[in-house]
């Protein structure tokens, strides 16, 4: 039978799951129903048959749950416990010290982001070498404070002035347009 390709695991909480081979794009419940089709049609007679054919709902067992109920293994937040005004506090004298400041993903040396590294070549090639940069993957309080201090959901985000600019695709297109060069020249006034 083809119940003998089910594999049943268990968890360290003891929750037994059964777990049938899918073919690709095939869902666990086209797989249970695929599987479970010889066996009705020889032990459970026509009306079940005609039921399951016509895609009644099937109870397959969840492997949505999660593997161990220890806390040790529960999702934890880096940022838990950081106060939010202190780390605002810190933004915004960071943005108002430096005229060009760039939240990025890496470094400008050695970006962790092809979008980082798009906006660090952008303020080479508009020669601005003195500009100071966080890398917000050594800061997880800061990743997820600038994204509330900018109101903008991504990083890299580039500050001018104490002003800010956007993220990798605004300061792409501020680059084309010759914008940027505009703007980086007033940083100086």
């Amino acid at each position: 039978s083809s119940w003998a390709q089910a594999t049943v695991l268990t968890n360290c909480s003891g929750i037994c799951h059964l777990v049938w081979p899918t073919r690709p794009f095939e869902s666990m419940a086209v797989a249970a129903a695929r599987l479970a089709a010889p066996l009705l049609r020889t032990r459970a007679g026509p009306a079940l048959r005609a039921t399951f054919h016509h895609r009644a709902p099937v109870q397959v067992p969840s492997l949505a749950r999660s593997f161990c109920g220890h806390p040790d293994f529960a999702p934890q937040s880096n940022v838990q416990g950081a106060e939010d005004d202190k780390v605002q506090g810190m933004l915004q004298q960071l943005v108002t010290d430096n005229k060009v400041v760039l939240f990025m993903k890496g470094s400008p040396d050695a970006p962790q982001c092809g979008f980082s590294r798009a906006v660090a070549q952008v303020l080479e090639e508009e020669g601005c070498q003195d500009y100071a940069f966080v890398d917000v993957l050594k800061y997880p309080e800061v990743r997820e404070g600038v994204k509330k201090f900018s109101d903008w959901p991504t990083v890299p985000q580039l500050y001018v002035k104490g002003e800010f600019m956007g993220g990798c695709d605004i300061v792409v297109q501020m680059h084309k347009d010759g914008e940027l060069k505009e703007t980086l020249d007033k940083r100086d006034e």
